[in-house]
């Protein structure tokens, strides 16, 4: 006979029942067909109950446990019923009468959502500045995350669908407040016990101590992540921004400083779980208050502003700003990514620092600080800097990941705890990742929003800014070039990551120039062209400033370098002028002895910098990679003789005097420099080895994974590390050299492989193949295998090819392998700059079908342009890519 469900019968159920999975209960309800199941009740006596009127009844049941006065194991048993609704939700889709019972019941349902609000309240209506104990703490903790979770469970696990019911509750504003306090009360026991840790002898930290507060991080993480999923969405984050108790107590920014201040102290240094969580949950709080302070319907700061929360939210601002200052100085070195996603860290304080210095409340503290963090970034040495600020491949970036919350294990584990059977084993959670960003979109947004800091601050809007702020932020960046850079960014760079003092005028000029030419290729998919114009405007005025602060030094430089003291003071300031102005506005004037030339008027000043941009576009090539040689980043203004040389054909070009063999002669030199850039990487030793490799695998360079294997393996057998970057370098330098001794003299096997490269790995074989003589002089020489047309240099000239004409494209062998039509000539496209690397843009129109052109690999692939003939068309909608003209018939 089934028992009447009365109060204790429904105790001794939850407590004797909550210990099965889903699956035993399936095979329990199929065993008795009465939908009613056997236990053991606490005497040990058999019981039997219904099912469906247990399911009908916990709800109620329980929301009537939480309003009964406090008592000894009242959270213990809450979690417990928690635990065993959590699954019969689980059961449903193998019981056709259990989810009719369940989740069909509109009343059952509603029932059930008022269950998880009036625990929320109970559990977010206290905020706690004191930790309990700490089994106490676990236990909270779990019952926070596992009520939020269990929505999932009887409504969807769509956080959209969650959005839709919540808002339609009358208590929605009541229990938005009161979850923000749940969690704040789980980070402020998290922090206690870190903070206690830190005091206490690392002797005494046992290993399950560290676990219980690996377990102790994750349910903070989850019950975060629930809120920050329903804040992605425009109508919850309007509510919340519009809730008045947040705003004036401060929930969310209290929450938020909790969490920013969160610190991994010595003791947990090698808990990998603790550090990459507490990692993560500072990018999701971040991403947080980044929606809220961006809701349209309400200035969530002007709310605080009004609650009298400001110096609060100013707390959390100074936080961004230390999280700015580690990931910047994290962002310059090739670090390889973590075992465990940290989260977009970086990319979100510098998504909330865009909205923050874009606030009148908080422009000051940014043009206080974060001045100096910008001037540091601009003293990185130029190899870094590009590699950090101007490079669409990064050597390292952030990953997010997302917990795969299970309640169920963590309900267990925690209940375990109290069990006198023993505590089982700590679960662990599987990470889902969230990277829905290619490698060249992260950088490219990180870059974008470094500039939107800028153009930000340098903004002065006259109606909004006090007269005594306009040049504020731009004499704070000079004030930090004067200061030691290694005492502003984290000290975690070596010395030699920085431009050293004697050349700081000089390097933050090209660091300037380099920025401005990788921000216009970013207009207008990651940056729109207001923000370009105003960090143009910014360099622009930066340049006079700081070409005046340290002219005495760089006049020192250029003594070392070879001058010897023939040119006067005068003299040498006028070269650093041109030479380090790496690229000038088209209205800019550019001053060679005391003489106004505007650019594309004299021919001799367009051709130097037409050479200045190619050294450039080198610069960039060089440090698209990871390449750790100490020589990254030295370029045109380091190199004394090529100095000497460039400052003559400027003075040359001013009076006239220069002669057409002079002109050669400048370009001569530019090729000895390239030349004398160009190193050996491998020893006999080495090269031997990849050799033969190369006979097993000959399209090593194609495999990712080979390379990488390999770079391991050859970087035991020599001085210095090999990246993977700078082997598929060199085996792709190594196939174009063959290629070209095959095509001149016929098959020949290669018996110099020495490894030439460039000091840092880029796209295959361009610039070093560019002829030695000037570019404008260039005449198409190779006769195609028809015999009828020309192989054309990539100028538009009328000799060159035009834009819309029809071309075949060939391979490395003279084989045509299909036809196409110029697009472009000129100008940048994707970051290649077309003229400098003479290549232009086609779309192919037919491809040969000797092959599987789908697989095929296109030259200057990326991921923004397509790898393959497939993936092109599929970004463009026709097969568009870049292609050598050397390469084209017409």
């Amino acid at each position: 006979m089934v028992r009447l469900l009365q109060p204790k019968h429904m105790v001794q159920a939850v407590n004797a029942l909550h210990w099965r999975n889903s699956v035993e209960f399936h095979k329990l309800l199929k065993d008795n067909g009465d939908f009613s199941i056997c236990f053991n009740s606490d005497q040990g006596l058999p019981q039997k109950i219904s099912v469906e009127k247990m399911v009908k009844m916990l709800p109620r049941h329980l929301i009537a446990v939480v309003m009964t006065p406090n008592k000894d194991g009242k959270s213990r048993y809450i979690l417990c019923g928690i635990r065993l609704l959590q699954t019969f939700c689980d059961l449903t889709p193998r019981n056709v009468k259990l989810e009719q019972v369940l989740l069909d019941d509109v009343k059952l349902s509603a029932q059930m959502i008022d269950l998880v609000i009036i625990v929320i309240i109970a559990l977010g209506r206290n905020r706690k500045e004191s930790c309990n104990s700490n089994k106490e703490s676990l236990l909270e903790a779990t019952l926070v995350a596992s009520c939020l979770h269990l929505f999932h469970g009887f409504i969807s696990p769509n956080s959209q669908d969650l959005v839709l019911v919540l808002l339609a509750h009358p208590r929605v504003d009541v229990f938005i407040d009161s979850a923000f306090g749940a969690v704040l009360n789980v980070v402020i026991s998290l922090k206690a016990k870190l903070l206690y840790r830190q005091t206490d002898s690392p002797k005494r930290l046992g290993a399950s101590s560290v676990e219980e507060v690996n377990f102790h991080c994750q349910q903070a993480e989850a019950a975060l992540q629930f809120l920050h999923s329903l804040c992605q969405h425009k109508p919850f984050r309007d509510r919340v921004a519009k809730n008045k108790e947040l705003c004036g107590k401060g929930g969310v920014l209290r929450l938020a400083q909790s969490i920013l201040s969160l610190a991994i102290t010595p003791e947990f240094v090698g808990a990998t779980i603790t550090i990459a969580s507490t990692s993560r949950m500072k990018a999701k709080v971040l991403s947080i208050l980044q929606h809220l302070f961006e809701a349209e319907s309400v200035s969530f700061l002007d709310e605080v502003a009004n609650a009298g929360n400001l110096q609060l939210a100013k707390t959390i601002a100074s936080e961004v700003l230390k999280l700015l200052r580690l990931g910047l100085s994290k962002a310059s070195m090739a670090t390889a990514s973590p075992d465990y996603p940290m989260g977009f860290v970086l990319l979100n304080a510098m998504r909330l620092a865009d909205v923050l210095t874009d606030d009148s409340n908080f422009r000051s503290f940014f043009t206080e600080h974060f001045s100096m963090v910008l001037s540091a970034v601009f003293c990185l040495s130029h190899g870094d800097f590009l590699s950090m600020l101007c490079s669409s491949d990064l050597s390292s970036r952030e990953d997010d990941a997302n917990v795969d919350y299970d309640l169920f294990k963590s309900a267990g584990w925690v209940l375990s705890i109290f069990s006198s059977s023993g505590q089982s084993v700590t679960p662990q959670f599987k990470l889902s990742l969230q990277n829905n960003l290619t490698m060249s979109s992260y950088a490219h947004q990180r870059t974008s929003l470094f500039i939107k800091m800028i153009a930000n601050l340098h903004c002065f809007v006259p109606n909004v800014c006090e007269e005594q702020d306009r040049n504020r932020f731009i004499q704070n960046v000079m004030s930090g070039l004067r200061k030691d850079p290694s005492s502003i960014l984290i000290k975690m760079l070596p010395g030699s990551s920085y431009t050293p003092v004697a050349q700081r005028g000089t390097g933050v000029c090209r660091n300037l120039g380099s920025l401005l030419r990788h921000a216009e290729s970013l207009i207008p998919s990651s940056l729109n062209e207001e923000d370009f114009l105003l960090l143009r405007v910014f360099c622009d005025q930066l340049q006079p400033l700081i070409h005046s602060e340290f002219e005495e030094r760089q006049v020192q430089v250029k003594d070392i370098e070879g001058t010897g003291g023939n040119l006067s003071g005068k003299q040498q300031r006028k070269e650093i002028l041109n030479l380090n102005n790496e690229e000038a506005s088209e209205n800019c004037d550019v001053r060679v002895e005391g003489m106004i030339t505007k650019q594309g008027v004299n021919e001799e000043v367009d051709t130097v910098e037409r050479l200045k941009e190619s050294d450039a576009d080198a610069s960039n090539l060089e440090t698209s990679g990871s390449d750790t040689s100490s020589n990254r980043g030295k370029g045109l203004v380091e190199d004394g003789e090529l100095v000497q040389n460039m400052s003559k054909r400027f003075k040359g070009s001013a009076s006239g005097e220069v002669k057409e063999d002079e002109k050669s002669e400048t370009f001569l030199v530019f090729e000895k420099q390239r030349t004398k850039r160009k190193r050996s990487i491998m020893n006999d030793d080495q090269t031997g080895m990849i050799e033969k490799a190369l006979a097993d695998e000959p399209d090593m360079q194609r495999n990712s994974a080979s390379i990488q294997l390999w770079a391991d393996k050859l970087s035991q057998k020599g001085p210095e590390v090999i990246t993977s970057s700078q082997l598929k370098n060199w085996l792709n330098n190594r196939k174009a050299k063959l290629a070209r001794a095959n095509k001149q003299t016929g098959t020949v096997r290669d018996n110099n492989s020495s490894g030439e490269l460039p000091e840092s790995p880029g796209d295959e074989n361009t610039w070093q193949q560019k002829p030695s003589t000037p570019y404008k002089d260039q005449t198409a020489s190779k006769t195609p295998k028809t015999g009828e047309n020309l192989l054309r240099s990539s100028s538009s000239s009328e000799e060159g090819i035009k834009e819309g004409q029809q071309v075949r494209l060939m391979d490395e062998r003279g084989d045509e392998i299909g036809k196409g039509m110029v697009l472009r000539t000129d100008g940048e496209w994707y970051g290649l700059s077309l003229e400098t690397r003479q290549i232009c843009v086609v779309d192919v129109t037919e491809l040969s079908e000797s092959y599987d052109w789908s697989k095929k690999m296109i030259p200057y692939g990326s991921d923004d342009v397509g790898r393959t003939f497939t993936e092109a068309n599929s970004r463009f909608g026709v097969m568009r890519v870049a292609w050598d003209v050397n390469k084209l018939q017409y």
